[in-house]
């Protein structure tokens, strides 16, 4: 037996035949429960393995996942669980009936969960004539047209009779083939679609891994609740596996918890790898068959196999027309937060069914987890710092993520549950920043700050030292901002007393009295550079080598390259100018760097080049921007 990471699921409208194609094409029953027998419709999530023959060398041979979830509207909490993790879904509709409400819905969700691919599954053939199927196929093509399932195969079968079963088979395998491979990396987590017990194990679930791997005798936690557990053993298609990794569907025989514990929709994870969050930014799409949403709805949020309560706030904008997309926040109680990573898709139900199509309201994309509340003015700023995280490459998303810490920034644990990635995964990267100057590690615990927020901690500390002439190292502590560590705080002083910009004891800090010591001849050749601010002469035009090597040892005056010198509170002032400029703007163009500057470009061509190298901006094509963006 061969296994793939490969998760085909059904999908579509209550009695069109979903449970009974499964039977048919694997040869089990997934309706379980007696109550699905009794009365013939499947309530419950039904598992089965689909064994596909090596049809062309290019083809998935071998055993694949099978997920049959319920058709019913009442049934939807389970529908959604089963989709989750899907990669194939076969959406089947009924030769005699057409397109019906849940066909709809179900099309919605998978759509909104990011199914990959999908097959067109026409069942009941036998009931109909040709003229008929090609009248439901017309119509499907239709219906399917502005979805992911435009151009997909359509298949019709009759799992009464047989046909089309194989040329269903052949398909599956073709289309599978067709998928790129699952992401492989981050952290581990299942989320539990079944919780049951088997005589001589013990408690037992199952699920489909959504991230990273687990392998026997790993110690886990089911998320939220933090619930100790040991893997006593793993399973693949009923057989046991030293261990299983993204994509697959398995079985975990689990120690050390009790099946009464644990609940659909709780997470498994390893230890401190996932932080649950209450509050997530996202990316939201509004379905066109939804009706208009105001500035806060209450919803049933459906991440995972988990369902809860939760207000959808909109970020920046008081109403979301039908079809229409946006940042949002999702707020759940703070007693049930969800075990989420950036990426996660989501759906989001309404409690009123709508005409013709069912509850679901939208859903989308998880941009960012353990956010802060958006409030008041701040929230355009918000919505368009979720934007660039939605966009961003990993590297420059933890370099968000730090400059959003602020003061207090960000260590390592930190970033891996802020995106997902294990400590491993992202250390590198962290390094790599840290190497270029996008951040500054700090203490044994690796404190991250931003390079912009160490900027302007430092430009407050200097004006602080400045005002109180000498003061306490502690006070000024305290005053520059209560979330600074004191280990960042202490890479901040040192960084400015090996500059000179202030005087560093044990205990005391100090503005520098430079012009004490400097003679007659360099306080005018000062006074010099301070009148011609950006635009100084070249050091031979000067022709005081000595005076000048007094004002450049006093950081009085800034090497920007060999043949240009300025003063530095001239650079300073341009720096802030600088920063306010892509604060506000993002980018700067040449055109505007010259009207910064207020210089020909013999002078501010340099001047840019000395902030790239100082790693403030980042050149990029003609444009330059703040690095870290």
């Amino acid at each position: 037996m061969t296994a793939h990471p490969l998760v085909v699921g059904t999908a579509g409208h209550i009695d069109h035949g979903k449970t009974a194609l499964v039977h048919a094409l694997t040869g089990i029953d997934t309706d379980r429960l007696p109550v699905e027998k009794a009365r013939g419709i499947t309530t419950e999530l039904g598992f089965a393995h689909l064994e596909l023959p090596p049809f062309a060398p290019s083809e998935v041979a071998g055993r694949v996942a099978v997920v049959d979830v319920p058709g019913h509207e009442r049934f939807i909490k389970s529908m959604v669980a089963g989709a989750v993790g899907i990669d194939l879904v076969l959406l089947v509709i009924a030769a005699d009936e057409g397109v019906m409400p849940q066909t709809r819905e179900h099309l919605d969700i998978c759509q909104l969960l990011g199914v990959r691919r999908g097959i067109v599954v026409i069942s009941k053939r036998d009931l109909v004539d040709d003229d008929w199927l090609a009248l439901v196929t017309d119509e499907l093509r239709a219906f399917t047209a502005h979805t992911f399932l435009a151009g997909a195969p359509i298949v019709a079968v009759s799992a009464k009779t047989g046909a089309g079963l194989a040329d269903l088979k052949a398909t599956i395998a073709r289309e599978l083939a067709a998928l790129p491979p699952r992401p492989t990396a981050g952290a581990f987590r299942l989320p539990l679609d079944r919780v049951f017990t088997l005589k001589g194990f013990g408690t037992v679930v199952t699920g489909t891994i959504a991230s990273g791997s687990v392998k026997n005798g790993d110690e886990l936690v089911a998320l939220p609740r933090g619930l100790a557990a040991r893997v006593r053993g793993v399973q693949i298609h009923g057989a046991a596996v030293d261990d299983a990794g993204a994509g697959f569907r398995c079985a975990l025989n689990l120690g050390g918890v009790s099946i009464d514990e644990l609940v659909r929709g709780d997470v498994l994870a390893h230890p401190g790898a996932i932080a649950p969050s209450h509050i997530l930014d996202v990316r939201f799409r509004l379905l066109p068959a939804a009706r208009a949403l105001g500035k806060r709805s209450r919803v049933i949020l459906h991440h995972g196999t988990a369902q809860v309560m939760a207000s959808l706030v909109l970020v920046d904008r008081d109403t979301l027309a039908p079809g229409g997309e946006t940042i949002a926040q999702l707020r759940v109680d703070a007693r049930t937060p969800i075990a989420a990573l950036p990426g996660d898709r989501f759906i989001v139900r309404g409690t009123v069914a709508l005409a013709h199509h069912g509850t679901t309201l939208g859903g989308g994309e998880i941009v960012r987890v353990l956010a802060s509340k958006a409030r008041g003015a701040a929230r355009d700023a918000h919505a368009d710092h979720v934007r660039r995280l939605a966009d961003a490459r990993l590297s420059d998303r933890i370099a968000l993520e730090a400059k959003s810490a602020g003061a207090a920034g960000i260590d390592l644990t930190a970033v891996a549950h802020r995106t997902g990635q294990t400590p491993a995964d992202v250390a590198p990267i962290v390094d790599a920043l840290v190497a270029e100057g996008t951040l500054l590690r700090a203490g044994d615990h690796a404190i991250h700050v931003h390079a912009t927020v160490v900027a302007a901690l430092e430009a407050k500390l200097r004006a602080l030292v400045e005002a109180a002439e000498s003061s306490s190292r502690e006070e000024l502590r305290t005053k520059l901002s209560p979330a600074l560590a004191r280990p960042a705080y202490d890479a901040i002083v040192d960084a400015l007393a090996r500059r000179g910009a202030i005087i560093a004891t044990a205990d005391q800090l100090a503005k520098p009295s430079p012009k004490a010591s400097l003679s007659p001849d360099e306080l005018a050749l000062l006074d010099r550079f301070k009148a011609w601010a950006l635009e100084p002469l070249r050091p031979k035009e000067i022709g005081a080598p000595a005076a000048l090597d007094r004002l450049l040892a006093a950081k009085l005056v800034t090497k920007v390259k060999p043949d240009l010198y300025v003063e530095t509170g001239a650079l300073d002032s341009l720096r802030a100018r600088l920063i306010a400029h892509l604060d506000a703007h993002a980018e700067i163009t040449p055109q505007q760097w010259k009207d910064l500057c207020g210089t020909s470009r013999k002078f501010s061509i340099p001047l840019a080049e000395f902030f790239d190298a100082e790693k403030l901006t980042l050149r990029v094509g003609d444009i330059r921007r703040k690095r870290g963006r």
